[in-house]
């Protein structure tokens, strides 16, 4: 994922952007979460649904770390839809 440098997006602007991984697989943001390790750590995670090959949400959650995202893109969607 790129953003400039000085970027700052919301997490409000995260839910429902449309993320896509380096083989092409696409998924729905449905928010971001921060995991808290046993050492107390913490590590951002994007939680995100996957699309089928039909283009219809499968079921469950997947929760990426930040840190995985280095060759993902996600193109952000207008709050008014």
């Amino acid at each position: 994922m790129k953003l400039s440098s000085n970027s700052t997006v919301s997490v409000d602007a995260l839910k429902g952007a449309l993320v896509t991984n380096e083989h092409g697989a696409e998924f729905k943001c449905i928010g971001l979460a921060i995991n808290i390790s046993p050492t107390n750590l913490l590590e951002p995670i994007l939680h995100v649904e996957e699309y089928d090959g039909e283009g219809e949400l499968m079921e469950g959650t997947i929760g990426v770390p930040l840190t995985n995202l280095k060759n993902w893109t996600i193109q952000l969607q207008p709050h008014d839809q």
